[in-house]
């Protein structure tokens, strides 16, 4: 080791004064390094710091830097995630040649981003991009569970069964293929989320929400989607009834 006053001298001096500009205003930059902290909960208490504080007229501050980035990217993330969603509604639409059997399907996405938030909430992990990302992976995961279920009680209706004799069949009959497909990916995601491994921490978000999310999605797709689909189906058989009923008094 070598001291400084060594090899060198320390002398304090004046530096020329320098202005900054952006968009032709005046700027003056403040930054910092973050250590063992979430970004999202530095910007929340720097936003409540800069609500309670009274700038000076025509003064104002602005968040710049990886802050501003997250929340265009957070924002772009959704705006991705509603075209997926649209997008894989439009082609169950064209395979099922119908509006509200995709309808039935999509009522497990919201329990789906719960399981997301769940599991990121219990596990104490921020909500960030890789895990916005593995929320919209679900879009595409979480669907196939409600489209086995339904196309198969679909086909049992073709063969004759009652509405609510083709859902209880078709829960007993796909139970099976729906946990298999699921624990699949679960066990995959499981490596990912348990974050073994140098530089794993960065790909740990995406595997737990996942897996929270799968595993919700999974559990209530048995309950919701026979029920949903019931109702729906009931309420269609009894306006068809009725307009047969009114065609034949006619």
């Amino acid at each position: 080791m070598v001291r400084l006053k060594d090899v060198g001298e320390i002398v304090e001096y004046y530096s020329p004064p320098s202005i900054q500009r952006e968009d032709r205003q005046r700027v003056v930059t403040v930054s910092m390094a973050l250590h063992d902290v979430a970004l999202g909960t530095v910007v929340t208490e720097i936003n409540g710091i800069i609500a309670e504080t009274e700038m000076p007229q025509g003064v104002s501050v602005v968040l710049g830097g990886a802050a501003a980035d997250q929340q265009e990217a957070f924002g772009d993330l959704f705006t991705l995630l509603i075209l997926i969603v649209l997008l894989v509604y439009i082609v169950m639409a064209t395979q099922f040649e119908s509006l509200l059997m995709p309808f039935i399907i999509m009522f497990t996405l919201p329990f789906a981003f719960t399981g997301v938030f769940v599991a990121l909430f219990i596990t104490g992990t921020p909500l960030g991009m890789l895990a916005l990302i593995g929320a919209i992976m679900l879009v595409g995961i979480v669907v196939k569970n409600g489209i086995v279920m339904v196309d198969f009680t679909n086909l049992l209706r073709e063969r004759g069964l009652s509405v609510n004799q083709a859902v209880i069949q078709a829960g007993k009959s796909r139970l099976r293929p729906v946990l298999m497909t699921s624990l699949t990916t679960i066990l995959g995601m499981l490596p990912l989320a348990l974050g073994i491994g140098e530089g794993s921490e960065l790909w740990q978000p995406m595997g737990i929400a996942v897996i929270g999310g799968l595993t919700m999605s999974t559990l209530l797709t048995l309950v919701v989607i026979p029920v949903v689909y019931s109702v729906f189906c009931s309420r269609m058989l009894k306006r068809q009834r009725r307009r047969q009923i009114i065609d034949d008094n006619e």
